[in-house]
């Protein structure tokens, strides 16, 4: 299954504050290093992208636009990107 990913302006200037491209970002999940549960439900995941750079990728699933079911599956919901450096 594909991942989605949901960027609007407010994380793609963030992440481009730190010279990435939502494409590298989005690569990253497929090189993990390490991936950490946060307090907050968010993830910080130490990751590789293409070019090798090594970055810190902090994101959440995204969940805003649907009703909460605590059963639902959330590995079909899109992945927000917080920040990445």
């Amino acid at each position: 299954m594909a991942r989605r990913f949901k960027w609007i302006e407010w994380n793609l200037s963030k992440i481009t504050a730190h010279s990435l491209g939502p494409d590298e970002v989005e690569a990253a999940f497929e090189h993990v290093y390490f991936l950490e549960n946060r307090r907050d439900g968010s993830y910080a995941m130490f990751a590789q992208i293409p070019n090798g750079r090594r970055i810190w990728v902090i994101w959440r699933y995204d969940r805003e636009d649907e009703i909460r079911d605590i059963l639902a599956d959330l590995d079909d919901a899109p992945i927000f990107v917080i920040t990445a450096y």
